[in-house]
């Protein structure tokens, strides 16, 4: 009886292991049941993670995105921009509390006021906080 509480128990960890790589849960549950767990779990390793697959596409397609259109502020839309989609913002650094990225063309991005603001240069930036 403990043998197969145990082969239960087991079988649905392999399930639920299935079941994060991005895989089905009950067919995985099947395949660990009439198998073994043991051979189960070595097959969901043999095989890719599906999730992180996913997740890896969904970046690809993110950055193959056109930008979306520049907020402007008295049709000035060169100077400042506002970029509100969700997205983690990892800073370079934190001017006077202000934490910043320096982007490839050169450009600053700054989380002012719970949005990212993009600014021309890091002279434009330094005089939105009121440095010199």
């Amino acid at each position: 009886m403990l043998v197969f509480i145990s082969w239960i128990i087991l079988t649905g960890l392999v399930a639920a292991a299935a079941e994060a790589r991005g895989r089905g849960f009950i067919a995985w549950f099947i395949v660990a049941l009439f198998l073994s767990p043991v051979l189960g779990i070595l097959l969901l390793l043999l095989f890719p993670n599906l999730k992180h697959d996913r997740l890896l596409e969904a970046a690809i397609a993110q950055r193959q995105r056109p930008p979306p259109p520049k907020a402007s502020f008295l049709g000035r839309s060169d100077r400042v921009t506002i970029d509100r989609t969700p997205r983690p913002f990892e800073p370079d650094g934190v001017y006077a509390g202000v934490p910043y990225k320096v982007k490839a063309d050169g450009s600053i991005e700054a989380i002012m006021q719970g949005a990212v603001v993009r600014f021309r240069d890091f002279e434009k930036f330094t005089g939105s906080i009121g440095g010199t």
